[in-house]
Parts: C-alpha cells; sequence; structure tokens
C-alpha cells in the first residue's frame, strides 16, 4: 500500500488547495449574493426605486471586502465537513469585520449616496445563514447526523483519525463518548484498512476510506488546524503492516501517533509503546488460569525488584495470595518493588527480604521462616556482554544459585518451582546462555528424583522489550542524547515479548505444572511470532521520535558483541513441540540426553562454582554447550527436554 508524502506539489495537496479555492469562491459568492439581496429587499419597501449603479457598486465592494476579510482570517480553511459550533463564532466575527471595511470604502467611493444603511442590518444575517447553512449541510450529509454540526468543540484539542476494523472503530467511539470531555483529542475521520464503509459514518463520525487515503486526510486537517493532528489506532490487533505505515506516515508529516487501549483515564489513548512494534499483537496474561496456583498460598519470588520478578511480584498480587516472599540482592530493586507493593495492595501481606540466591544457609534461614509452597526463580545474571566479561559469577549465579534454590525448595517441600530461562540457551554461543542451558537440565535432573515432591517446570522465552540493559532502552537512551542509534548489525533479529507477556507465560506454565502431576520437569516455550529485524526497530523509534532514520548518523553499526549471534532459535533441532494446555504456549519434548555424562557434567560445574575456579567452570561450560542426545535416540514425544 501507498504513503505518499503530501507535498505542495503532489496530487494530494493541489486537490486541498483546489478545495480550498472553491471555499473560497462559494463565501464571496454568498457575500455578493446576500449584499444584492439585501438592497434589493431594502428598496422593495421604498417609493422609489435604487439610484443608478448602487446596486453593481454595494454589490461589488462588500465581494471584494469579504474575499480580503475571509481570506486574512482564514475562513476558506475550515473543512466544511468538519464544521462544528465553534465555526459559527468565527463565521459571525468575519461577517462583522467585512462590513466594517466594505462601508468606509463605499463612502469614500459615493458618500454612500442612495446606499440604505438598514441593508446591513439585513445582510449581516443572509450571510451568515448562507456561510454557516452550507457547512452545516455538509458536515449533517457527510456524518449523517444533523447534530453533529451543533456541537461544541474544544479547539485546544487536535484532531484526529482513527484507523482500524469496524468493530474496533466502533468500540473506540464508544469508549471517547463514554469519556465526555477527558479525551485529548477530536475524532474528525475515521479509515477502515480494508477500504471498506467509504462514505458512510460510525456513530456520526465519517469513514474516508483506506489506508491510501490518509495523506490528504492529514494534510486537509494541518491546513484547517492550529494544532498538529493525531493517528489513533483503535484496537489491540492491528496488523504489523498496518502499524509500520502509520509510523512513517506520522514521521513524515508530522502526525501524533497514539493507540486506543482497553484502559482508564489517561492511559486509554496513549502514544504508540515499543510493544506495538512486535511482528505479532501482544497477548494479554490469562490472570484466571494461574489463580489456582496463587490464590491462599505462600508465594516466593527470587529477583523480585528486576524487571520480570517484579511484574511476577505485581501479577501475582492480584491473585490473593496468602504471602509474598520478595528475594533479590540488590537494595535498590527491592526497596521500589517493596514501595511499589505499598501503594498498590496496602491489605496484602508480604515481607522484602534481601538475600542472595548463592548464600545456602541465609536461603535456608528464609524458607524455614516463610514456608513457601511456590517459588517462582527470576533471579539471573542476564547480561550477555557482562557474563562474558565475568564467567565466574554468571556460572555462580545462573548455575549455584539454581542449584540452591531448587535443593532448597525440594528440602522445604514446595509444592511448586519455576525457573525462568531464555533462548539463548538454545545452542548457546555465549556464557549467559550457556549457563542457563546448564540450569535448565539442572532442574530437570532434579525433578526425575521419584522421592521428591516438588513439581517444578522450565520457562524459556525470548528478549523482554522493555527490560533493565536491553536493546530499547538503549535505543530510546540513545535518541533522547540525541546520539546514533547503534545496532550490532543489519541482519540481526531477535524474538520479544512484553513484560506482561513473560511473566503471564510463568505462572501460566507454573499453574499447568501444578495441575498435571505428568508435567513434572516440563519445558515451556511461548509462541512469539516471528523474530523482529533490530534494524527495522531501531527505525521505527526513530520515526516515533520524529527523526529519519536515513540521516546522517541516525544509525551506526558497530558489529557484533562477544558472545552475540545473529539469530536466536526457541528450540534446539532435536526438541519438538506440541500445544500445551495454554494458549500460545507449548511443551517442548526432546530425546534423553545421557543422564551419566549430564549428571557428571553439572557435579563438574557446581564443584567449580563452589571452589570459584574460573578456568574449570568456562571449561566445563563448553562441556555444556557441546551435549546433545545419542545419536540412537529416537524421539520421544513423551520425553521430557532433558
Amino acid at each position: 500500500m501507498s504513503t505518499p508524502r503530501p507535498t505542495k506539489t503532489s496530487p494530494v495537496a493541489r486537490a486541498s488547495w483546489a478545495s480550498m479555492g472553491w471555499v473560497a469562491l462559494y463565501d464571496i459568492a454568498a457575500g455578493a449574493a446576500s449584499m444584492w439581496l439585501a438592497v434589493q429587499i431594502r428598496y422593495y419597501f421604498h417609493p422609489s426605486d435604487p439610484p443608478t449603479g448602487i446596486i453593481f457598486q454595494s454589490v461589488s465592494v462588500f465581494a471584494l471586502a469579504c474575499a480580503l476579510v475571509f481570506l486574512l482570517t482564514g475562513l476558506h480553511r475550515g473543512v466544511w465537513r468538519y464544521t462544528a459550533l465553534n465555526d459559527a463564532a468565527r463565521i459571525i466575527r468575519a461577517v462583522g469585520i467585512a462590513n466594517f471595511v466594505f462601508l468606509p470604502v463605499l463612502f469614500l467611493l459615493n458618500r454612500l449616496d442612495g446606499f440604505p444603511r438598514t441593508s446591513i442590518l439585513i445582510e449581516i444575517p443572509i450571510l451568515i445563514a448562507l456561510l454557516l447553512g452550507a457547512r452545516v449541510a455538509a458536515t449533517a450529509w457527510r456524518t449523517q447526523r444533523l447534530q453533529n454540526a451543533f456541537r461544541l468543540e474544544d479547539r485546544n484539542k487536535p484532531a484526529a483519525i482513527l484507523v482500524g476494523s469496524e468493530a474496533e472503530l466502533d468500540e473506540a467511539l464508544r469508549d471517547l463518548s463514554r469519556r465526555n470531555g477527558s479525551v485529548p483529542f477530536r475524532p474528525k475521520g475515521l479509515v477502515v484498512p480494508e477500504g471498506q464503509l467509504t462514505g458512510r459514518a460510525i456513530r456520526g463520525v465519517p469513514v474516508y476510506g483506506d489506508i491510501d487515503a490518509l495523506p490528504g486526510l492529514l494534510n486537509r486537517l494541518s491546513a484547517a488546524e492550529t494544532l498538529a493532528p493525531r493517528l489513533v489506532i483503535a484496537g489491540q490487533n492491528t496488523r504489523p503492516e498496518i502499524v509500520n505505515v502509520l509510523i512513517r506516515m506520522a514521521s513524515v508529516t508530522g502526525a501524533k501517533l497514539s493507540r486506543a487501549r482497553p484502559a482508564h483515564g489517561p492511559g486509554a489513548f496513549s502514544p504508540v509503546e515499543t510493544a506495538d512494534l512486535l511482528n505479532r499483537p501482544p497477548r494479554s496474561p490469562d490472570l484466571e488460569s494461574a489463580r489456582p496456583l496463587i490464590e491462599g498460598r505462600r508465594v516466593l519470588v527470587t529477583g523480585a525488584g528486576g524487571t520480570i520478578g517484579s511484574e511476577l511480584v505485581r501479577l501475582a498480587a492480584f491473585l490473593k495470595p496468602q504471602k509474598l516472599i520478595l528475594v533479590d540482592s540488590s537494595e535498590a530493586n527491592l526497596y521500589e518493588i517493596d514501595m511499589q507493593l505499598k501503594r498498590l495492595k496496602p491489605a496484602l501481606e508480604w515481607r522484602a527480604v534481601l538475600a542472595d540466591i548463592r548464600d545456602e544457609g541465609r536461603l535456608d534461614k528464609v524458607f524455614e521462616e516463610e514456608k513457601p509452597e511456590v517459588v517462582l526463580h527470576a533471579a539471573a545474571l542476564k547480561h550477555v556482554p557482562m557474563s562474558e566479561m565475568n564467567p565466574g559469577e554468571a556460572v555462580r549465579t545462573n548455575v549455584l544459585g539454581t542449584s540452591i534454590v531448587v535443593e532448597t525448595s525440594q528440602r522445604h517441600h514446595v509444592k511448586v518451582m519455576a525457573l525462568i530461562s531464555t533462548d539463548k540457551a538454545v545452542e548457546p554461543g555465549n556464557v549467559m546462555g550457556t549457563t542457563k542451558r546448564a540450569a535448565e537440565l539442572l532442574v530437570q535432573s532434579h525433578a526425575k528424583d521419584p522421592h521428591e515432591k516438588t513439581r517444578i517446570c522450565v520457562v524459556r522465552f525470548g528478549n523482554v522489550l522493555g527490560s533493565t540493559g536491553s536493546v530499547v532502552p538503549l535505543f530510546e537512551q540513545q535518541i533522547a542524547d540525541g546520539l546514533s542509534v547503534t545496532v550490532t548489525d543489519a541482519e540481526v533479529t531477535r524474538y520479544f515479548m512484553t513484560v506482561a507477556e513473560a511473566s503471564g507465560l510463568v505462572l501460566a506454565a507454573a499453574a499447568q505444572t501444578d495441575a498435571d502431576p505428568d508435567q513434572n520437569g516440563a519445558l515451556y516455550v511461548f509462541d512469539m511470532g516471528e523474530p523482529v529485524s533490530i534494524m527495522r526497530l531501531a527505525r521505527q523509534l526513530l520515526r516515533l521520535r520524529g527523526l529519519d532514520p536515513d540521516a546522517p548518523g541516525a544509525i551506526e553499526v558497530i558489529g557484533l558483541r562477544p558472545g552475540e549471534k545473529l539469530h536466536e532459535s526457541l528450540v534446539y533441532s532435536f526438541e519438538d513441540t506440541r500445544a500445551s494446555a495454554v494458549d500460545s504456549v507449548w511443551n517442548v519434548a526432546a530425546p534423553p540426553l545421557d543422564p551419566e555424562e549430564v549428571a557428571s557434567i553439572l557435579s563438574d560445574l557446581l564443584r567449580a562454582a563452589r571452589e570459584n575456579d574460573t578456568p574449570q567452570m568456562i571449561a566445563t561450560l563448553d562441556r555444556v554447550a557441546r551435549l546433545a542426545p545419542r545419536t540412537d535416540s529416537a524421539l520421544s514425544p513423551s520425553a521430557a527436554s532433558c
């Protein structure tokens, strides 16, 4: 679909100027007609005929006065189908000024000889009726509602074009009507990408066509309005290609881009966010499916102050747990989530615990005191470059820390423990990804113990939009600082999900494992659609900030960092996926690894971690990365991925 840029020489601009020209001609003709009619009416009730030439003079001078005044006041710039009561005041003012200009000019020409002064009193209402009546009729015809022309608009708010399907537009407009004056814009027109309903109206707002109609609409609104127009995406399931077109169009026209969201208050119509740039519509977490996991239970979250951990805490807080136990080694992060709970859920019982998951004695004491029934293990070192520079710390946190958490959970009879993993654990090419793969194998090996009652699951997902240290906050900070946006490689892609999606997945997966004993040791992945081009993401973010991604220095390609890959995968080539009981969540199955080899490698890795032997940890990580099923194994659909 095309996205022509409206310029002064474009067909869209020429059409707009032609439209304003016809409006100006009508207004001038209405002025001439009203003066002719007023003089004729006045002399109809006069015993004598009008002096020769007075009608021609008065009509000509008044038409010129109208042309001058209407042009200076911009009366021709108002689009008729956008008429509201506000325009009546502009019309009355313009007519009054035109008469004040007309009388002195006619006096200079003929001393008003033969011109009846009372004609002015007749001409003014006639001209106002002609100017306003045509505009009211155009609005009523276009919107199919006469009352739309008699509404009072707040012109301090920008005009907006809403884009979406018929159902989405209807819902957005219904929501607008419920909010009365709290909406930050005025709906002036609708666009349906499928091109249906053109020429009709939804809730009194006219439909102007499909996406190709947008440049002309935005150009006319820009000409008629003092504020930059607004583009509003109606609904949550707009196709990515439509969002991309709207972003480009907003960047070249200066329009502000927003989305109508299912929220209350200012957030209902908020700017387009990074989550809107996914190659798929974001999914809302299904919290009800997780209620049996959380409600009435004592829930412990490690890494509770991190991006995922804090969202897990917030979601769990709404599911009525008996108590939340927040564990984090970062004082600042723990303080922040503690303060959030005080604001959001003051009646909730919770405890903020400053503790390191690598401190077995400290963690054991916390479990002994709090007796958690559900453990959501989000604590980890997750940044690839930092883990490359500090491999020993990555192993000690991601592997040894996970070992301590799972063993402590089993020792204290926790019902369910969920480990958060990453797509970087698949075919790992860096320290962070390999430590998470080791953590996956570790907890699944514990799930195999028939004497243990704790059910264990692993949740593997991709990059989380907006998480601390991830690419999007980096890009946004670079744009805010006026720096080049740094992309490691023009071809690099990543899977993305929102924080809410990631956290909801953890709860849904853990709830499924809690409900089904056959899911003990299960590995889950989320259907994240197609991977996102990081270069495209950078270009879109620049456009959203009103910047040209093709400008010199806007984007800089710096090369892959140590341990980074061009593309990530959600599953190994030897893994198989099948639908789970949760929508968009897959169960992952794989042929078995050699249990003795896995046990030996994990034992060596944990021993090196406890002894803080970094060279041995690095050597053992290499063995983890090369683990693969025996070639003589047949793929078992029921096998767990371990």
